[in-house]
């Protein structure tokens, strides 16, 4: 089977690639793409079960953590990933963003314990040490990280100036053997035509509460810095790829299918993982503020 990298940013099918790998019992590898730098990866196990495995770098050391966990069904898969928080119990953090230590906020959430706390290192140098192993698996995303590239790609400024400039910031020690390992992958680069979906889904996912409490011009205008940053974002990765002599090939999320770019062999129905994923799994959007989704959704084109 041919190894994938893909190359997901924000709003680009990156869930829709990992539920059906899951599916398909393959191995999967997803590197958190902000700071703190951190990688999870899963190797199904019997029964359904899946290994999680953490790797972090923590004083100067490459740190590593197991779980394992019931993927048998895609709604225990879903359970898993995307925990609902109830009353009286310390809240798990959805995704990859999970972490096996509770944070100094009662949490358990990686951003919090290893940024916030202070338990994973700001300058990644022996985390690349788990390259090889990290890249031997089935699928990756995110794969900007192992470029020494970190950020929300595809809606932030420093990370998107840093691709302009093909400068990232922590360039790992062994970049050329990295280089020539994504050479042997089969690279996917998505991108977006439809921009009013786009557009919707960053106003659902992409922007919140703490936008919102600044008045609505100023949730919109977040909206279109993002925006604006995510359309540069398929040249720019492109580009970076192009410059390294890695082979890669588009993918139109809007035309294309999934099915003819990822080998295998039974696929959940698309539709149903997209919809859930955008109305349920990365909804932010109160029910209130989804009354003024429409006019929201002009008022962002219209400032594009």
């Amino acid at each position: 089977m041919k190894k994938y990298s893909y190359w997901n940013y924000v709003k680009t099918g990156g869930w829709q690639v990992v539920i059906n790998f899951f599916h398909n019992k393959k191995t999967y590898c997803c590197n958190h793409h902000s700071t703190p730098i951190f990688t999870s990866t899963w190797r199904p196990a019997e029964n359904g079960y899946y290994i999680k495995q953490w790797y972090w770098q923590q004083n100067g050391k490459l740190k590593t953590w197991y779980a394992v966990q019931d993927f048998s069904t895609y709604n225990k898969t879903i359970d898993i990933c995307f925990p609902e928080w109830f009353p009286n119990e310390i809240p798990k953090h959805q995704w990859f963003y999970e972490s096996p230590f509770i944070s100094s906020r009662g949490r358990y959430s990686m951003k919090d314990w290893g940024k916030l706390d202070g338990n994973i290192d700001d300058i990644p140098t022996t985390f690349y040490d788990c390259a090889e192993h990290l890249l031997e698996h089935d699928s990756m995303n995110n794969p900007h990280v192992m470029f020494g590239y970190n950020g929300s790609l595809g809606a932030e400024d420093t990370i998107t100036k840093n691709m302009e400039d093909l400068d990232p910031p922590h360039p790992p020690a062994d970049l050329k053997y990295i280089v020539n390992q994504f050479k042997l992958r089969y690279n996917i680069v998505p991108y977006k035509e439809d921009l009013e979906s786009l557009v919707e889904g960053f106003l659902r996912g992409c922007v919140g509460d703490a936008h919102w409490k600044r008045g609505q011009d100023y949730f919109v205008s977040e909206c279109v810095r993002k925006l604006k940053n995510h359309r540069k974002t398929y040249g720019l990765i492109t580009r970076m790829l192009e410059y390294h002599g890695i082979p890669y090939s588009p993918f139109n999320l809007d035309r294309d299918n999934y099915q003819d770019f990822f080998e295998l062999d039974d696929w959940l129905p698309m539709d149903k993982c997209i919809r859930d994923h955008n109305t349920t799994l990365d909804n932010h959007m109160p029910l209130k503020r989804q009354l003024k989704l429409p006019q929201l959704i002009d008022q962002v084109l219209c400032s594009l």
